[in-house]
């Protein structure tokens, strides 16, 4: 896990600016930071020494320089450590050199001319960038390092450069060629398969030390790898005292056989985690922030065990997971929606795993984000996703489950999802504790808010608030994420 930070410019100015950046975005890394000024640009990283593999972050030749946050599983590596292979891939392939790297990343390059910057395809890491009036870059891995640094801001899109001499580009990522299975059967093993290889490859450099378990399927399907793979961590739960978070991933530890750790937390430490929340996640969109407190909760728990988790983040946008593509008619159009909650979970779900778990300087592994695991599910018919078992009754992820059944406890096998924060059970504290901050007079009265967001509820028009307070620039405000997949 690693800060990273830039600046075109001036040498001393340079210095300072992505010092400042490096220390307010701080938490993504706890190591020391290295900052390197080379001919017209200065770049600098704060990397967490997760292993060898995973490397400081930062990559310097006699003509270039690159920053790096992210994790590569690319095997040609030979031992070289995350940025000094992406290096070595620009050196060969120039631009065009994201598509070589097997992984989720977000870096910048300086070769002496240009300064360029690039994100990995779903955007699982962060990056934002902003110009002054001289056409000076400067970029952060979160927004909060800019503020007052750029008023203009904007956040570099999944799957896109840009480079400061020539603007803004996409990148065509080529993802691992997977030939899909004749039948359900065979499709089912290799589900199994590559999810189990995406795991394996996350725990070969022995930085995990624990794993996210919510009790639902996902997570307890990433446990359950671990456990078949010879591997015994902790497996870590959060939730209020009651919630269905908490009993289901007592039922799934216990068949496992795993050692299970569970914080209960309530409503004042609630309602005391939402300006911190608000802040960390960089959005006052109300789905998010509840999640990102639910998240901030576990990822505090974490620390107590080690710097690096498995998350089960993903399951739903490739299998099929969200309810609302149920009530779609035909399965093209349910397959346009897949990719739709597939292109906006960078600013949104994912958002909100990363920024809680790097608020705490915990790294977070995505095993169902792996690209072998994409390119199988981008060919798995709809169907057998969102499966008609009866009339008007339909399994999501049913293919998912077939696969792992017989290693899931049956109330987890047949569990439907639920969204973090209600599993959770901080959705239900969330619009009583909300009450006491704005009244539905003041909610009412509001209107749109000055980037012509449509305010939800009286809990959001509070988030919204701490976000100004925090981000008072217009352009940061116009770059928070919605979760709605219908627009």
């Amino acid at each position: 896990m690693t800060a990273i930070a830039g600046i075109s410019g001036r040498k001393q100015q340079g210095s300072e600016a992505v010092e400042t950046i490096l220390e307010r975005t701080g938490h993504r890394g706890r190591g020391e930071s290295r900052i390197v000024a080379f001919g017209s640009a200065t770049l600098g990283a704060r990397a967490s020494r997760l292993s060898a593999a995973r490397g400081d972050g930062l990559a310097r030749e006699q003509d270039a320089v690159l920053v790096f946050d992210g994790e590569l599983f690319n095997p040609e590596a030979d031992g070289m450590a995350d940025a000094e292979f992406a290096l070595q891939m620009f050196r060969r392939h120039g631009r065009g050199f994201a598509r070589h790297l097997d992984g989720v990343f977000a870096c910048a390059v300086f070769d002496g001319r240009d300064l360029l910057l690039v994100r990995d395809g779903l955007g699982v890491r962060p990056l934002y960038y902003g110009r002054n009036q001289r056409g000076e870059l400067a970029f952060s891995s979160e927004m909060k390092g800019l503020v007052g640094v750029r008023e203009e801001i904007e956040e570099l899109l999944p799957g896109t450069l840009c480079s400061q001499q020539a603007g803004v580009a996409a990148w065509l990522r080529e993802y691992p060629p997977i030939h899909i299975g004749d039948d359900f059967p065979a499709v089912r093993k290799q589900v199994r398969e590559t999810m189990t290889e995406a795991v394996e490859k996350r725990l070969a450099d022995g930085a995990v030390g624990a794993c996210l378990l919510s009790g639902g399927l996902d997570s307890t399907i990433i446990a359950a790898i671990v456990r078949e793979l010879g591997v015994v961590m902790p497996l870590l739960t959060v939730g209020v005292e009651g919630a269905s978070d908490i009993e289901n991933a007592k039922l799934a530890a216990a068949e496992l056989g795993m050692p299970h750790h569970i914080r209960v937390f309530d409503r004042r430490q609630i309602a005391d985690q939402v300006p911190y929340a608000v802040a960390a996640l960089g959005s006052f969109d109300e789905d998010c922030v509840s999640g990102a407190i639910s998240n901030l909760f576990a990822a505090d728990f974490a620390r107590r065990w080690t710097d690096c988790i498995l998350s089960g983040e993903g399951g739903d946008e490739l299998f099929g997971g969200y309810h609302l593509l149920k009530d779609l008619n035909g399965e093209g159009t349910q397959l346009r929606m897949m990719d739709k909650l597939v292109a906006i979970a960078y600013n949104t779900a994912l958002q909100r795993l990363d920024r809680s778990m790097m608020a705490n300087s915990i790294h977070y592994r995505t095993p169902f984000l792996d690209d072998k695991v994409i390119a199988l599910t981008r060919q798995i018919p709809v169907s057998w996703k969102i499966h008609q078992t009866a009339p008007a009754r339909f399994v999501e992820k049913y293919i998912l489950r077939e696969a792992f059944r017989d290693i899931l406890p049956d109330v987890i096998y047949r569990r439907v999802k639920l969204r973090f924060a209600a599993g959770t059970g901080t959705d239900g504290l969330m619009d009583e504790i909300a009450r006491h901050q704005v009244s539905r007079e003041e909610f009412m009265a509001h209107g749109p808010t000055a980037a012509g967001y449509k305010l939800h509820s009286p809990k959001e028009l509070w988030y919204y608030r701490i976000f100004r307070e925090q981000y008072p620039a217009p352009s940061y405000e116009a770059l928070v994420g919605r979760w709605d997949p219908f627009k």
